[in-house]
């Protein structure tokens, strides 16, 4: 039967390298098989070599001991020489297997130790893994507490916010409201300011109508004064008596048309004070009397005493 190897070395190529070896006058050995073939483990060229070796004999036509047919016709000296040949080929085979099987069996041994230290190294690699795997799923488990209590922390916040959100958008709305609200009240004071403003222009005028015309009876009573004083001294000191008192009065009058020049910027309490103060002014220039033409004495000359009277306020 011919035998096979499982890793690729068949048993033709050992044989045709050993016959190839025999053919140079070199002794077949695993080695050489090896070399000659390229390939092959000591393991599967030996059984191949041995299976060489015993059918060498049969094809060199050379039968064992007592097997030998009778009309062989070889010498006997010929065949106790191949006989003598085989034999040293078998044992230097066999050593060289042996030699050759016991540097796989130290290699192999040799593989063992590793292997075995291999797999304690794994096994030690195993428990620390495993050790590692309790601690991690350990973490594990407390990431996972630590992320529950992060989501609830994070809903509680995120109820927290969106309440802030209502709370924010309803300030808003009240600083909306607020806002037109104060917009309103801001056009009625600039429209109420506005109306102010027009009813102080109309009182300045009116004060400055008042003045003018105090002026100008302030003129018509100094012209009566100074043809009286001609007349009469006592009417004349009393005309300047008048003139001074409306002198006093019309630059009383200027100093209030200051003030409410510069007041015309103020609230309508101060504008309110002001037309009260216009309202006296006016209501003490009214019953202030004119220096008119008194009626004429019989001696068609005016009584010093009724110009007098006549000019007294």
């Amino acid at each position: 039967m011919q035998l096979k190897s499982t890793r690729g070395v068949q048993q033709d190529d050992v044989w045709g390298a050993a016959d190839a070896l025999i053919a140079e006058g070199l002794r077949p050995t695993i080695e050489r098989v090896r070399q000659k073939i390229g390939r092959g483990s000591p393991n599967t060229v030996s059984p191949m070599l041995e299976s060489w070796f015993a059918t060498l004999a049969p094809r060199l036509g050379i039968a064992a001991s007592g097997s030998q047919p009778a009309d062989s016709g070889a010498p006997t000296a010929l065949r106790q020489s191949l006989d003598a040949v085989w034999a040293a080929a078998v044992a230097a085979a066999r050593a060289k297997a042996d030699s050759a099987l016991s540097s796989e069996r130290d290699r192999l041994a040799q593989q063992g130790q590793e292997l075995e230290s291999a797999r304690q190294n794994l096994l030690q690699r195993e428990a620390a893994l495993a050790e590692r795997g309790v601690a991690l799923e350990q973490a594990l488990e407390l990431a996972k507490s630590q992320l529950r209590d992060q989501a609830a922390q994070l809903d509680k916040v995120g109820r927290e916010l969106e309440q802030a959100r209502r709370s924010l958008a309803t300030l808003v709305q009240e600083r909306d409201a607020n806002r037109r609200e104060f917009d309103v009240q801001l056009r009625t004071l600039a429209e109420e300011r506005q109306r102010t403003e027009q009813r102080t222009s109309a009182n300045e005028r009116r004060l400055l109508e008042e003045v003018d015309r105090a002026r100008q009876e302030a003129k018509h009573s100094a012209r009566t004064r100074e043809e009286a004083d001609q007349k009469h001294v006592s009417e004349k000191q009393e005309l300047e008596q008048t003139n001074a008192a409306l002198t006093e009065r019309a630059h009383e009058g200027q100093v209030e048309l200051a003030t409410l020049r510069e007041r015309l910027q103020g609230a309508e309490a101060r504008a309110k004070g002001l037309d009260s103060a216009l309202a006296a002014a006016m209501l003490k220039s009214r019953h202030t009397p004119k220096r008119g033409a008194a009626k004429p004495s019989k001696s068609g000359r005016r009584s010093p005493g009724a110009a007098a009277a006549k000019r007294t306020p």
